[in-house]
């Protein structure tokens, strides 16, 4: 089958199927009272980024369908099971985690102090799965570190963008476009796995209708950190390994939305559209 065919398949089937299940998961989080005030302290449902998921497991079957090559069957099956584990970890973080905790550093201190966060847990098993995934795409140990580090790291910046309505997609969509410009073969197909599903659901987010939460950002996190091991170059994956430590060394220190605030490019980027 010809690429733009199966591209075009693939993001049609998710924009439909996503559109579809969204209200069902929205009233099924709201019977269950899975509810969170947002940063206007309006109750809305949170754990919305489960509306990624199912399409992503279809569309998942319909590349694996028309996949041959065994090498290429495997970057699919780890690419969906970095975003399935994250997806369960940030479900996890959603419902019972405890937020007076924040930001990396907080939950590792607590680990030290004998006290586990589901903070401290994600970051530990999102650590993991980046290991394994980094086992096997990597040719030595350097490449192992740095993958797993890029892994952890992307997983986490979608969280460190998700405290307003729409930024975390926003920052997703630019990052995940010109990696999609700018990959080359079989791996140029994985991000229309998801990308369908975040742009049906991308309205609900803007509009504070409801909160992907750690559930949907993880998955948008590592998705890129997996494109990124698998689709790029050590210069290319080094540098932006340093993007990502310079962004989580600046965000212990300062706010990200006041820097964003007082930026007019960035500012007026962050409220289009709400």
């Amino acid at each position: 089958m010809e690429n733009y065919i199966l591209y075009t398949i693939l993001l049609l089937t998710g924009l439909l199927g996503t559109y579809a299940v969204i209200p069902l998961f929205k009233n099924l989080l709201i019977d269950s009272n899975v509810l969170r005030p947002n940063y206007k302290k309006d109750m809305i449902p949170v754990s919305m980024g489960i509306v990624f998921l199912p399409m992503i497991i279809i569309n998942g079957i319909i590349l694996a369908f028309f996949t041959e090559d065994y090498r290429n069957l495997l970057y699919l099956f780890m690419y969906v099971f970095g975003i399935t584990s994250m997806f369960f970890a940030g479900v996890l973080d959603d419902i019972i985690g405890n937020r007076d905790v924040s930001g990396l550093k907080g939950h590792f201190k607590s680990l030290l102090k004998g006290s586990l966060t589901t903070g401290g847990f994600k970051a530990l098993f999102g650590g993991f799965v980046g290991v394994i995934i980094s086992i096997g795409v990597s040719k030595d140990i350097v490449d192992i570190i740095v993958n797993t580090l890029i892994i952890a790291l992307s997983t986490n910046l979608m969280n460190l963008l998700d405290l307003r309505p729409g930024r975390a997609i926003k920052g997703y969509l630019f990052i995940v476009a010109i990696i999609f410009l700018t990959l080359t073969g079989y791996v140029k197909a994985l991000p229309l796995l998801i990308v369908p599903n975040v742009l049906a659901y991308f309205n609900y987010d803007l509009k504070a209708k409801a909160m992907m939460g750690d559930t949907g950002s993880n998955v948008l996190g590592i998705s890129i950190g997996i494109l990124v091991i698998m689709g790029y170059s050590l210069n290319v994956r080094l540098a932006w390994l340093a993007f990502l430590v310079f962004i989580h060394l600046l965000t212990e220190k300062y706010s990200l939305t006041k820097i964003i605030e007082n930026n007019k490019l960035l500012n007026f980027i962050d409220k289009l559209g709400r």
